[in-house]
C-alpha cells in the first residue's frame, strides 16, 4: 500500500517536472503563416470547391493544424466523392510540372494515401526530405504510415530523425509514444506520451 502511493507520488512528481521545463519547439514561420491565411481565406470564398479544401487540408497538415486539417480532407470528399483519384491525377501533373516544389510533393503524398497507395505516399515525403531536410512533418508522417503497415521499428527511426531535427514537436513525442507501447516499453511509453502533453500545452 504504501509502495503505490510512493509509486503515485513519485509519476505525479514527474509529470509536474516535465510539465515545468522550458520548450523551444516548432513554431509557424511568417511564409507559412501567410500561405495558412491565403488558403483559409480562399475556402471561406468557396466552401464548396474540393480543390481548395484538399489545398487547405495539407496546408493544415504542415502547419500544426492537424485536427482542422484532418477535418478539411474529410470534407473534400464529402463535396466530392469522386477527388482521391482526381485529386491524385492532378497532383501527378502538378508535380511533374514543378519537381522541385516540396509542397506539391506534399499533396501529392498525401493524394496518394487518400488512395490507399501507402508506399507511394512515403516515397513522395521521402522527396519533401531530400528538398527540404528540416521538414519534420515529412519526418512523422512517414512514421505515422509506416506504424499503420506495422513495420514498427522504421517508424520509430524516421520518428527519432524527426525529433533530431526539432526535439520539441508533440506529436513526434506522441508517435514515439505509440511507437515504444507497441513494442513493451510502458516505461519510455509513458516518459514520451508526458513529453508530448507538455509540449501540447505549450503550444507545439
Amino acid at each position: 500500500m504504501k509502495i503505490d502511493r510512493f509509486i503515485r507520488f513519485a509519476l505525479l512528481s514527474l509529470l509536474i517536472f516535465i510539465l515545468s521545463l522550458p520548450a523551444f519547439g516548432w513554431r509557424i514561420t511568417k511564409e507559412l503563416e501567410k500561405e495558412l491565411a491565403v488558403k483559409q481565406a480562399a475556402v471561406k470564398a468557396t466552401p464548396d470547391d474540393p480543390d481548395v479544401r484538399f489545398d487547405l487540408a495539407i496546408t493544415m497538415a504542415y502547419t500544426n493544424n492537424l485536427q482542422d486539417g484532418w477535418n478539411n480532407l474529410k470534407k473534400t470528399v464529402e463535396l466530392d466523392p469522386t477527388y482521391r483519384k482526381r485529386g491524385l491525377d492532378l497532383y501527378i501533373q502538378k508535380v511533374i510540372a514543378d519537381p522541385s516544389d516540396w509542397r506539391l510533393r506534399f499533396r501529392l503524398a498525401f493524394a496518394y494515401y487518400f488512395n490507399e497507395r501507402k508506399r507511394e505516399a512515403i516515397r513522395e515525403l521521402d522527396n519533401v526530405i531530400k528538398i527540404d531536410p528540416y521538414n519534420v512533418w515529412a519526418y512523422g508522417y512517414i512514421a505515422l504510415i509506416y506504424g499503420e503497415l506495422n513495420e514498427v521499428d522504421t517508424a520509430m527511426s524516421y520518428t527519432k530523425r524527426g525529433l533530431a531535427v526539432d526535439s520539441n514537436v508533440a506529436a513526434l513525442h506522441l508517435l514515439l509514444a505509440e511507437g515504444y507501447n507497441r513494442k513493451g516499453d510502458k516505461w519510455r511509453s509513458f516518459l514520451e506520451g508526458m513529453e508530448a502533453v507538455r509540449l501540447k500545452a505549450l503550444g507545439f
